[in-house]
């Protein structure tokens, strides 16, 4: 919010007085981060503070009127940011995954066999939702001086502690791995793309 003058009157929207306006104001706070990150955001406050924000202005035009549940107003808001967030993950995909920053199922070592489990690894990822898919990548992308420090800024930025984080990513990468040994044992997608 650009000034003091328009906070106060953004309370005042919230609440009876500042005081529990203020109040008002984190507890929605909270319920908006906790909304975006259960919906997989990386980052959900920003996403709660745009919400916010776009909220205030809205509010605060003179011609504004909203009669109703505010909590529902917001919820209406932060959807819309949402969209909007996730039309940004989609339009800017994450880099193709290799076999270094998953472990694969094992080839049989020819070309034919090692574009067959490629294609299929590309086809699962992109079956999966983006923000699980960008996970994975993250996850397994770096070295291993900064591994551990990326799990945990990972973990950060989730919410959640780095056992939760590795349990997450455990069951993401075991249907992973079974939606390419399938996509594998069918064979099919090498016939589909060459036709």
């Amino acid at each position: 919010m650009e000034t003091p003058e328009v906070m106060q009157a953004f309370l005042l929207w919230l609440g009876e007085d500042e005081a529990s306006g203020a109040r008002r104001y984190e507890d929605i706070r909270k319920k908006l981060i906790l909304l975006f990150r259960c919906r997989g955001c990386h980052i959900p406050e920003e996403l709660a503070d745009e919400t916010i924000d776009r909220t205030a202005r809205a509010v605060l035009k003179a011609n504004f009127q909203f009669h109703g549940d505010r909590v529902a107003y917001f919820c209406g808001v932060a959807h819309n940011v949402y969209r909007e967030w996730l039309r940004k993950v989609r339009r800017f995909p994450a880099e193709p995954i290799s076999e270094g920053y998953l472990e694969l199922p094992a080839s049989a070592g020819n070309a034919e066999e090692d574009d067959l489990l490629q294609a299929c690894l590309e086809r699962c990822l992109n079956a999966i939702l983006p923000t699980k898919r960008m996970l994975l990548i993250r996850y397994y992308r770096s070295d291993k001086g900064a591994k551990i420090d990326d799990r945990q800024l990972i973990a950060k930025e989730l919410g959640i502690g780095l056992n939760a984080l590795r349990i997450q990513v455990f069951r993401l990468r075991n249907g992973l791995r079974g939606c390419v040994e399938n996509c594998k044992a069918r064979g099919d997608i090498l016939w589909t793309e060459k036709a």
